[in-house]
């Protein structure tokens, strides 16, 4: 009886640490900063879901520049044009940027 004591013990141990490493929680994921983003679509890639934007100036983030955004959404995707005026989020973290809240925006009236 002692003998499988001497082997049990170690082995019970054993198997409470293996459970809780394999139960501790994942590191929290980097937390995102949100930006105003307020431009016109120039373009869409559908097989990549990014939109090229040209856009206005985001405050503390960025100057006004033509660039692509990928779009996480499928279905904020497919509801986009070339030469569509929006309003968005920029999500941006250290290592991830999309585009997320997406509006369209009324076009202006032609002028003849």
């Amino acid at each position: 009886m002692r003998i499988a004591n001497f082997f049990l013990t170690p082995l019970l141990l054993a198997a409470l640490l293996l459970t809780a490493c394999a139960t501790s929680p994942a590191p929290a994921p980097a937390a995102m900063k949100q930006y105003p983003l307020k431009g016109e679509i120039m373009g869409l890639d559908a097989s990549q879901h990014v939109a090229t934007i040209r856009h206005e100036a985001i405050p503390n983030f960025m100057k006004a520049m033509t660039m692509g955004y990928p779009v996480k959404d499928p279905a904020e995707f497919r509801k986009l044009a070339v030469g569509d005026r929006i309003t968005a989020t920029v999500y941006a973290s250290d290592d991830d940027m999309y585009l997320g809240n997406i509006q369209k925006l009324p076009q202006p009236p032609e002028t003849k």
